[in-house]
């Protein structure tokens, strides 16, 4: 991940990936700057994740449903 951006700008700083139809993630890794190596299980999808290096999930947001067309 990298932030910054120009001129009176900012780059979203969230790390954001789709897990299409899957109903978890099973395991996911991070692997900090420092070499600390955190792992998280069983993640329920369309929720943010708060992480801090070795604490692990601080707070978690539920995302509202999509609203249909």
């Amino acid at each position: 991940m990298r932030s910054g951006g120009g001129y009176f700008s900012q780059n979203d700083l969230r790390v954001h990936f789709g897990i299409g139809s899957a109903e978890k993630v099973e395991l996911l890794e991070i692997r900090w700057p420092s070499g600390q190596l955190d792992t998280l299980k069983d993640l329920k999808p369309n929720r943010l994740y708060y992480v801090c290096e070795s604490q692990g999930i601080t707070r978690t947001e539920v995302f509202p449903p999509a609203k249909r067309a």
